[in-house]
């Protein structure tokens, strides 16, 4: 006969043999005893807990003929045919393979015929969430209200994937994790019946590697014993496993709590050389330090949990700030652990900050209570200097956009503010009145557009069509080589005029054109790709959307004779450049064509 792996040889006949859910299983019992029998049962829970077990043990208790105080007698002919997967009155579906639509009809066509042999027809349907939506519809009038003669029991392990109408029309019963405590004893229970000795480390070690499930237990159990099938030591369940010694971890938590990190790391590397793994050093020192300051709290001296002597002496007297930072330190580690592929550095960063970084005894507040004092003079002393040139900056810019402005619609004692979303006439007289409130530093958007100022009339000065059409020609190519967030930049800007050096780019935002004009890497960025496509180097001038026509009006007033002449200039230039009539090729025409030849300006 086939090996069985132990899970299944010694998966629970009766109510009374699953471990860890009484509460649940009292209450199936009581229902059958009784005879209210609800139409539809949901089990929800982690993995390996007992859910798919008590669903079998619930049908074939169902249809017993001989039952026991609620329990199967796994002695008629229908336990019999339970056990063995043969009884045609309960079928289990694997709603992970069988998920659709016309699954789902099948089973409602068929509920409504009665049971061959037993009392009940019972659908088991286990990963019930893998259900597709439309599967689900399907079953929910034949799970509402199917025939008396039909029960379903749904299982699944992910209760928030089901929807709330599924829900609403069963029983749930939420299955919970199955204590250290009632594995060990299940282990040990079957080790004695299959006459293999044992170490109860060992059995501790498999009991917290399972977290809470059976199934896991079982398995790691059986793969123990395939490697040494005389017994289960405790050497073998570390190794196996990929936990760590016991007493090692109580040498790595000392030595953290004594601030050592060259032996904490030293003790850490070996375990991760014998095989435990990042998580599992964490893992067990999250539970020892727990234990600890546990111990520390309740003031016990129960020795039973730790291995190494004297180690509550030594734990005694370290406060209990430290056990919280610690623990804090290595949850954080072990959520790290899910973002990288290098396992061993989260640990090695935690065992090191743990040991630099862990809380004093003595409180903390009176050393950190005169360095306020002491910094105040020093922050005083930067914002002084730092106010005092941005006055000195402001007064010299103020003076520059007074001698740029020329318009004459401003008045006379008026200044144009360019850095505006609408254009302001602010009296010159009041401007220096208020001169002291520059303390507010929100300046930066005026400064920069007033010395971009001076390179947008350059670039006006020396505009051509020629480098405008360049420079928009390769904007299809900048979407293609910038990233997701870098494409956003290239619809607020667009190039509105271009010289043979410099290109204006107007900006739809002031909040993006003062983020623009202050990543001056980005703005490298895209120079040196619109050198890469247009085989000519342009530098950037930004200027905000609604500042550019007030820009470019006021230019084109102020220029306007300068403008004209050079107009004037190209027109004669193409004039001059225009072919004049030559007598010599007029004469050569005639005699090649005679007088079909016709002259026209």
């Amino acid at each position: 006969m086939a090996y069985q792996a132990l899970y299944r040889k010694w998966r629970p006949r009766t109510f009374d043999s699953v471990i860890g859910q009484e509460a649940i299983t009292d209450t199936l019992k009581n229902a059958i005893k009784r005879g209210k029998v609800s139409h539809a049962f949901l089990f929800a829970g982690p993995r390996g807990t007992g859910k798919t077990s008590c669903a079998k043990i619930f049908a074939k208790a169902l249809n017993c003929t001989n039952l026991q105080d609620g329990e199967p007698c796994n002695k008629c002919t229908n336990c019999i045919a339970a056990d063995h997967g043969s009884m045609p009155d309960i079928m289990e579906i694997d709603a992970a393979s069988n998920n659709g639509v016309d699954e789902i009809r099948e089973i409602r066509d068929k509920v409504k015929y009665a049971p061959t042999e037993g009392k009940y027809k019972v659908y088991i349907i286990d990963e019930v969430h893998m259900l597709s939506m439309g599967a689900f519809n399907a079953l929910l009038k034949t799970l509402e209200e199917p025939p008396e003669h039909v029960v379903f029991i749904l299982a699944t392990t992910e209760l928030q994937k089901v929807p709330a109408t599924i829900i609403s029309r069963t029983q749930r019963y939420n299955f919970k994790r199955i204590s250290k405590d009632d594995l060990e004893k299940r282990m040990k229970y079957i080790l004695d019946q299959e006459n293999i000795k044992y170490e109860d480390k060992a059995i501790a070690v498999i009991a917290q590697v399972a977290d809470g499930g059976m199934r896991d237990a079982l398995s790691i159990l059986d793969q123990l014993l395939s490697y040494e099938k005389e017994s289960v030591n405790y050497k073998d369940a570390l190794q196996i496993t990929g936990f760590a010694a016991r007493e090692n971890i109580e040498h790595i938590l000392l030595s953290l709590l004594n601030q050592d990190a060259g032996t904490a790391l030293k003790l850490a590397q070996a375990e991760l050389d014998k095989g435990a793994s990042s998580k599992n050093i964490l893992d067990e020192l999250i539970d020892m330090a727990t234990k600890s300051l546990m111990l520390v709290k309740a003031n016990s001296t129960d020795q039973g949990m730790f291995l190494s002597k004297d180690f509550i002496e030594k734990i005694k007297d370290v406060p209990t700030s430290t056990y919280y930072h610690l623990i804090t330190l290595a949850n954080t580690a072990l959520n790290d652990l899910r973002y990288t592929n290098q396992q061993q550095i989260p640990l090695e960063v935690f065992l090191v900050e743990a040991t630099n970084n862990t809380p004093a005894a003595s409180t903390p507040a009176p050393q950190k209570a005169p360095v306020m004092p002491q910094a105040a003079p020093v922050n005083n002393t930067g914002l002084s200097a730092e106010v005092a040139a941005l006055k000195k900056q402001i007064v010299e810019l103020t003076q520059k956009v007074t001698q740029l402005s020329n318009k004459p619609s401003f008045g006379k004692d008026q200044v144009f503010q360019l850095d505006t979303a609408v254009p302001k006439v602010i009296p010159k007289a009041k401007k220096q009145s208020t001169e002291p409130a520059i303390k507010k530093p929100v300046k930066k958007i005026k400064k920069t557009t007033a010395e971009n100022r001076k390179q947008v009339y350059h670039v006006l000065e020396n505009a051509t069509r020629k480098d405008l059409e360049a420079v928009k020609n390769v904007w299809p190519d900048l979407q293609s080589v910038l990233a997701v967030s870098e494409k956003a930049l290239l619809d607020v800007l667009e190039p509105v005029a271009a010289s043979p050096d410099q290109v204006v780019m107007k900006c739809k935002y002031t909040l993006w054109f003062e983020n623009a004009s202050a990543d001056s890497d980005l703005m490298e960025k895209l120079t040196s790709y619109i050198e890469k496509f247009a085989k000519h180097y342009y530098g950037i001038v930004l200027v905000p959307d609604n500042d550019w026509l007030a820009v470019r009006k006021e230019f084109v007033e102020s220029h306007k004779a300068e403008l004209l002449a050079k107009k004037k200039k190209q027109i004669e230039i193409k004039e001059d450049a225009e072919p004049k009539d030559d007598p010599d090729v007029i004469n050569k025409a005639k005699d090649l064509f005679g007088d079909a030849v016709t002259i026209k300006d």
